[in-house]
């Protein structure tokens, strides 16, 4: 630790060496408070000699836990040579890990099951099924949203009073809680709010088990702190004595999930539940410009729930923070994927455009069409995160079912998603027999299949049906044996047995074109591998669980594409060059938010802004459109956030009225990229330099006449033919490679191979 003198300024020395049993660390973004909060956790092993496994650090995702602790091991191990075991992980991470040791005195096995949001829906629907309803029918979401309403609250069934249904859909869904949580008791299941209920729930319960954890940690540190629900709180104080050290970092200014039960008064109020509390501020910001915290620090000021401070950098000014008002939402996007085309080409890498750098950030998912499409017009790559992940994809998610029922046969969810994948005659009719006949049984479906032969006389299962489940139980039970031997490593097992299955030929079978559904789950078997090999202790029930738990940052990886995502997934990123689109009034700030929740709601609208202005590092770009608005029923205003964060818009904004964009846009919406148009070298911004080019420069000829069959070279794209002409400047190549691609037909980077009448 003798180098954090050198590494940390005055403020975050302060945090990271601080002697007071409750500290309270406020940090701005981009203050470092990930830097801070591991020089702590390296501060008390190495200097106060804390004992690392009687630490318990909480990060606010998988992977910001991941980092902690190779950070903080890293420092530990360069200063005593010692590696800590750290228990750095997730609320609901630290929560399995307590079932799994705990879960029996609750009846439950430690191969439990966790249900995501997907499985819960399902359960939800073969309920209505029970009920007598439709699995399609309002009620099933309206019964989804009320289970969950009241989980969040910490309310089980036996909490809530029958007296005071507000109404008949009330009554109906509670019906539907009930039965909820019996059929996840019977399948050993929780879900997601469950890790944290039942855990409080045994802590509560036992006083010798809640004596014997709060006694394993002296020090509690807990990240995002601002983002704590009254739950997660709850569960912190249950962990802690009277002489534990709890350090609490976080930003009131970054609150953004109060929809999701975050309460940001237990950061503004900590100074008063644990008096004696010491408060230190960290204001230097490491990661933008000063431009951007200006904007950033004069819209947050106008918040009255939060800590105050005014952040600021060492670092230049920086660019000036780029705006513009479009007449439409299609020329915001062709404006925001110029810029980031023009960034992509300063910034190429052996002569490749550089997109990495840029993102593309949201209110509100639904605002990204035009924005794909613009992208994908321009032939830029880009992804999309918070949207479907690679846990969540149906191929992986049939082999974790398959999965789940080796660890756990209890688990109904998962025998009903693969009973009938591959194909096995196992219709909607014999799941509901299977289904009544098992509840009769008292057995899972798993199990009453598994041992149909003593129910040979009274099922109505048609005897097809059971040979084909028999012949899979077998393949499974086989699998079973193996995994219990320990003699072949899981993946192998694994892998053997869904091709045994015949879900690898299926899936081939199945398999689009632009799909790589077996690729996704080879990439499985070799995650279930990595992680067994880096967790030797760890068993195949602990990994379902750990998977079942991970984020959409989680499944973040690097490449070179542009990042599409909320502004809620991107909490905790940063980015070099940032696009905030749609910053429209009842856009950005979001109108139905405003609606709902009112003086409360208004301030976390302005804290998302405020998250999005600061994960910029070098520039900002905000953008608005004038597109009719069904919010206010007239032309869309800029959001008012412009104004408070000090920034003016331009006054010319009308592109229908620039010659410049119109002649660009003649023989179609968009090129292939913008290079089709302006040639090679640097990039003229239409928008931005028009006064320079009051007309198109001629774009560069090849001078071929292109016919259908033609077979051509681009020095990008390589080899390929052309299918169609649309137009005389426009052609859809088909090539070898990369699948089909519109380009402009005089682009300089092509070549004809053959023609139809014969070498070029």
């Amino acid at each position: 630790m003798n180098d954090s003198k050198v590494m940390l300024n005055e403020r975050q020395l302060e945090a990271v060496t601080t002697g007071s049993q409750y500290a309270r660390v406020i940090a701005g973004a981009g203050s470092g408070k990930t830097a801070v909060l591991t020089r702590r956790i390296a501060f008390l092993i190495s200097e106060c000699h804390v004992d690392p496994t009687r630490i318990l650090a909480i990060a606010f995702t998988n992977k910001v836990a991941q980092e902690m602790r190779e950070r903080a091991s890293k420092i530990v191990r360069d200063t005593i040579h010692y590696d800590p075991n750290l228990h750095i992980s997730t609320f609901h991470s630290f929560c399995a890990r307590f079932l799994r040791t705990e879960c029996r005195l609750l009846g439950y096995p430690i191969g439990f099951s966790i249900y995501d949001e997907e499985d819960q829906g399902k359960v939800v629907k073969n309920i209505a099924v029970d009920l007598g309803y439709k699995k399609g029918d309002p009620i099933v979401k309206t019964a989804l949203s009320y289970i969950r309403r009241n989980k969040g609250k910490g309310k089980y069934p036996e909490n809530i009073s029958k007296e005071h249904f507000r109404s008949e859909e009330d009554r109906i869904s509670f019906q539907f809680y009930e039965k909820y949580e019996e059929y996840k008791q019977k399948g050993y299941a929780f879900d997601f709010d469950d890790l944290l209920l039942k855990t409080i729930e045994i802590l509560e319960m036992d006083e010798v088990v809640r004596s014997k954890w709060a006694d394993r940690f002296d020090c509690i540190l807990v990240d995002e702190f601002q983002d704590t629900n009254d739950i997660q709180f709850k569960l912190m104080r249950l962990l802690m004595r009277p002489d534990t050290s709890v350090y609490v970092v976080g930003d009131p200014d970054q609150t953004i999930y109060t929809w999701r039960g975050a309460n940001p008064n237990i950061i503004l109020n900590f100074e008063g539940m644990f008096p004696g509390a010491e408060t230190i501020i960290l204001n230097e910001n490491y990661r933008s410009t000063q431009n951007i915290l200006d904007a950033a620090n004069k819209l947050i000021a106008h918040n009255k729930k939060r800590v105050p401070k005014d952040l600021f950098t060492k670092a230049e000014s920086g660019t000036k923070i780029q705006t513009k008002v479009a007449s439409s939402v299609d020329y915001e996007a062709d404006w925001v994927v110029a810029k980031i085309a023009e960034l992509g080409r300063k910034e190429r890498i052996n002569g490749e455009p550089q997109y990495r750098n840029s993102a593309i950030l949201y209110r509100s998912s639904y605002l990204t069409r035009p924005f794909e499409a613009a992208l994908k017009d321009h032939g830029i790559p880009y992804r999309i995160f918070g949207g479907l992940r690679f846990y969540e994809r149906m191929e992986v998610k049939d082999v974790l079912a398959y999965i789940n029922l080796l660890v756990n046969d209890f688990d109904n969810v998962s025998f009903e998603r693969i009973c009938n994948v591959p194909k096995r005659g196992v219709g909607d009719t014999s799941l509901a027999r299977i289904r009544q006949e098992a509840i009769a049984a008292n057995l899972s479906e798993y199990q009453y299949i598994r041992n149909i032969d003593q129910f040979r006389d009274v099922t109505e299962v048609p005897t097809k049906v059971i040979n084909a489940l028999s012949s899979m139980m077998k393949k499974m039970e086989d699998a079973r044996r193996k995994l219990d031997e320990r003699l072949e490593a899981y993946s192998g097992i694994l892998h053997d047995l869904i091709s045994d299955l015949g879900y690898l030929t299926y899936l081939a079978e199945e398999e689009e074109p632009d799909e790589d559904r077996l690729g996704n789950v080879n990439a499985l078997f070799d995650d279930i591998s990595h992680y067994l090999s880096n967790n030797p202790e760890s068993s195949l029930a602990e990994y379902l669980q750990n998977v079942s738990l991970l984020t959409a940052q989680d499944d973040m990886s690097s490449g070179n594409y542009v990042s599409l995502m909320t502004v809620h997934v991107a909490k905790g990123l940063e980015f070099d060059h940032v696009f905030v689109i749609g910053m429209n009034a009842g856009t950005f700030p979001s109108q139905r938010a405003l609606n709902e929740e009112g003086r409360d709601s208004e301030e976390e609208e302005r804290r998302l802004a405020y998250v999005a202005f600061t994960r910029a590092r070098k520039d900002l770009f905000l953008s608005c459109n004038q597109s009719y608005s069904y919010v206010t029923d007239s032309k869309a205003n800029p959001s008012p956030y412009f104004a408070e964060a000090g920034i003016e818009l331009p006054k010319h904004n009308d592109f229908t009225s620039n010659r410049v964009w119109n002649d660009y846009h003649a023989p179609r919406k968009k090129p292939a990229t913008w290079d089709d148009y302006f040639g090679d070298g640097d990039a003229i911004d239409p928008f931005e330099k028009q006064e320079k080019r009051a007309e198109p420069a001629e774009p560069k000829k090849n001078g071929i006449d292109w016919h259908v069959g033609d077979r051509l070279h681009h020095e990008k794209f390589g080899d390929g033919v052309v299918v169609e002409l649309l137009s005389a400047n426009i052609i859809i190549v088909n090539f070898d490679e990369c699948g089909k691609k519109t380009l402009m037909s005089s682009h300089p980077m092509l070549s004809r191979i053959s023609s139809k009448g014969g070498e070029a």
